[in-house]
């Protein structure tokens, strides 16, 4: 897929998404410590739709940030399965690279995946991460194609590793920032 087109893809995607928050909005959360209502209702409804996953995991990426109990009541009630292949679409990989690096095995992706299930607290911890390092990357780069290209390509800084591939801990990502705060500031990284 060029460039162009992938950047076409996602403009009808963000506008898609625009459209599913302002629709899901209007639903209400009795939860004390549960997400806002329209990211409840996004991530609800990406439980029910695939198709719906892929907007969730642009929004962790350019929409309004999850932060403090947010995000911690996000994380432990989990992600829909979908979530995975929202996240293979959006760096352009292969499913498989995904979830290995969130670990998952493709067995039970698919599994949780046709029982519209959620994957486990750990799994949604690393996608929230990827999401989140990948926002850092794109304000670093003020372009988004940029960021995603970089942080799909295996770097010297990191031994030959892929960024992406390092969200699989907190000590990989904890790098990644550092590099990215280097190249932001215009020190060595």
């Amino acid at each position: 897929m060029s460039a162009s087109t992938l950047k076409q893809t996602r403009s009808k995607s963000a506008s898609a998404g625009k459209r599913a928050t302002a629709s899901l909005s209007s639903r209400k959360s009795s939860s004390v410590l549960g997400p806002e209502p329209a990211q409840r209702a996004l991530r609800n409804a990406a439980a029910d739709k695939g198709k719906v996953g892929s907007l969730l995991f642009e929004q962790i990426v350019t929409g309004k940030p999850l932060a403090g109990f947010d995000a911690i009541a996000t994380i432990r009630e989990g992600y829909a399965a979908s979530m995975l292949k929202a996240a293979s679409s959006y760096f352009n990989l292969p499913d498989v690279r995904i979830q290995t690096i969130v670990g998952i095995p493709a067995s039970t992706a698919s599994r949780l995946e046709k029982k519209s299930a959620r994957i486990d607290s750990g799994a949604t911890e690393r996608i929230y991460r990827m999401g989140a390092v990948t926002r850092m990357a794109i304000e670093v780069f003020e372009n988004e194609d940029a960021a995603i290209d970089w942080m799909r390509q295996p770097s010297r800084v990191f031994g030959d590793v892929a960024p992406l591939d390092l969200m699989d801990t907190e000590p990989g990502a904890v790098s990644v920032r550092q590099v990215l705060n280097a190249i932001a500031t215009g020190g060595v990284a």
